[in-house]
């Protein structure tokens, strides 16, 4: 692996298939540093143009061994069409010493496997979309939500430079463009974003803006 900058997870993604790929380029378009694999190896040469991409069958202990699984921060186990290899290489990863590990499902069933065997983050094939899961697997948001048009609506916690801050005095419209739409403090009611609202550090932002203009408000 390449060396990384602060900020910046190496993460391993089984399988590229659609929401695979999806998850795989979007970590990549992010400046993550990401090894993708699947076992077959059309799909891979369409891949190694656009990513880092290896063949192996991951549902082997030697593959997983081969490419070193276990220096990698967090996996992603994209696999769909079979049950039994997601469960395999979940373990498989889970043995080699990855503890960040989010594994996609298909059913109730494979959801419960996959939780008692170790799986740190569960993912609901139907409802979470590959773009959404990869911004989550970087770890800037809590959530991600993309709309239609170029605007998304994420949860973040507080900047550490916002702490103790009101809205108005970080200036957090005229300056980065973004609009706080309310904060949901530990143990209090959620309340909407009002210009004299403070912020305080373990507070939960649901913010609304451009992508580069969310990235620019986290890093302040």
């Amino acid at each position: 692996m390449a060396s990384k900058s602060s900020g910046t997870k190496s993460v391993l993604v089984i399988g590229l298939g659609r929401f695979g790929g999806s998850v795989a380029s979007t970590l990549d378009a992010m400046g993550q540093d990401v090894l993708a694999v699947d076992k077959n190896p059309e799909i891979v040469a369409r891949w190694s143009a656009h990513l880092p991409t290896i063949q192996a069958d991951m549902t082997d202990v030697m593959a997983i061994e081969q490419i070193d699984a276990s220096q990698f921060d967090t996996a992603v186990v994209a696999i769909g069409d079979s049950i039994e290899s997601s469960v395999i290489i979940t373990g498989n990863l889970l043995d080699a010493g990855i503890s960040d590990l989010w594994a996609k499902s298909v059913s109730q069933e494979h959801a419960r496997i996959l939780q008692r065997i170790g799986a740190r983050h569960i993912i609901n094939a139907e409802t979470d979309a590959g773009k959404r899961v990869g911004h989550l697997v970087a770890g800037n948001y809590l959530d991600y939500i993309e709309i239609d048009g170029p605007y998304t609506v994420v949860k973040i916690h507080t900047p550490l430079y916002a702490v103790g801050r009101s809205i108005e005095d970080v200036q957090v419209h005229d300056k980065y463009g973004v609009t706080v739409v309310g904060i949901k403090a530990p143990g209090k009611e959620f309340q909407y974003g009002s210009r004299e609202l403070v912020m305080h550090r373990n507070d939960e932002l649901i913010i609304m803006g451009k992508q580069d203009q969310i990235d620019h408000f986290i890093q302040g």
